[in-house]
């Protein structure tokens, strides 16, 4: 089997790592002249996992075309506010029939407020020959630096329709362990939104609060992540899955996780959150999600007390402490409510 990788960073080499013990090639596709180069060439990444030796069966391509061609699956791994142009782009190329399209970017298009499961379907309903593709998600508690070293890792494989019992198979591994969620739009959200309550829990970290806060914010998060997942139509039951809560404890306490370091940051230093955010070497989704969000909570009549508390952090100069004390101080209530 041949795999297509859309996306040269750390989790579309820790996956195509993971791949590539199991399928006849792995093919990543970059935009990096030198990357894309050191991948093809050493089978190294100088960007990310530099000191790793890459399997022999995984190579690189700056041409998208060549990269999808033959593919069994494609692979969106990439930053979430470029999955469109690149899936636009991905319309005219010559995708083998029946190949699905498998997301594993989190988050969502800011300008639209669309899921990406359904901004790859806009843009690819049909390929360049007339063939229709199967569009589904593959998310989770996965940080790339665990799963690069193959530790054990349990991810949701979503999507519409048949075939994706058949793909957990193909997917799953000695180290990634692949579970099936029909309710792609639960799974979605929740792996989107938990990275708004990381740079939350990050706040509280940096502020040098300890594990009452954090257990506080991330509980009350995830009453927050399940209310909005719930409004637009995701499963009570996913948001206690693998990308609801196993993804919130896995992005709220990690050392690896961008979006917790991202809160710990603003609360440290001196610089403001968007200073931080443009000298970030890999993309913080939680920023964007926190916009996202309260403009979907607008839509929906629904209340985010931690999203609106972190996005006035970010956006409107709001101090983090000032933000904490305001959240303690909101009008008492049932804990169901």
């Amino acid at each position: 089997m041949r795999a297509a990788i859309l996306g040269t960073g750390s989790w579309g080499t820790a996956f195509g790592r993971h791949l590539a013990s199991g399928w006849d090639e792995v093919v990543l596709w970059g935009i990096e002249d030198d990357q894309v180069a050191a991948i093809r060439d050493t089978h190294t990444n100088p960007g990310f996992f530099a000191d790793l030796q890459l399997p022999e069966n995984m190579t690189a391509t700056l041409d998208l075309a060549d990269a999808v061609r033959d593919a069994d699956a494609v692979f969106i791994v990439l930053p979430s506010q470029v999955v469109r142009s690149v899936a636009g782009q991905l319309h005219q190329c010559p995708l083998k029939a029946d190949a699905p399209i498998i997301c594993l970017s989190k988050g969502l298009e800011l300008s639209t407020l669309k899921r990406l499961s359904t901004v790859v379907e806009e843009e690819v309903r049909q390929d360049a020959a007339g063939q229709s593709h199967s569009i589904g998600v593959l998310l989770g508690p996965s940080h790339a630096e665990e799963v690069v070293q193959q530790q054990p890792t349990a991810l949701v494989l979503a999507g519409r329709g048949s075939g994706w019992h058949e793909w957990q198979k193909h997917l799953s591994g000695p180290a990634v362990r692949v579970y099936t969620n029909y309710d792609l739009t639960g799974v979605e959200i929740a792996a989107a939104f938990k990275n708004v309550i990381a740079i939350a829990v990050g706040m509280a970290d940096g502020l040098g609060y300890g594990d009452n806060t954090r257990g506080a914010v991330m509980t009350r998060g995830l009453k927050e992540l399940a209310r909005l997942g719930i409004a637009m139509g995701g499963s009570f039951e996913t948001f206690y899955g693998l990308s609801g809560i196993g993804d919130m404890i896995t992005t709220c306490t990690s050392r690896h996780s961008r979006n917790r370091n991202y809160g710990e940051a603003i609360a440290r230093a001196a610089d403001n959150p968007q200073s931080l955010l443009n000298d970030a070497i890999q993309v913080v989704e939680g920023a964007v999600m926190t916009q996202a969000a309260l403009k979907l909570s607008a839509k929906h009549a629904i209340e985010l007390p931690i999203t609106q508390e972190v996005h006035d952090v970010l956006f409107s100069e709001k101090a983090p402490g000032k933000a904490l004390a305001d959240l303690m101080e909101r009008t008492l209530r049932s804990e169901h409510d």
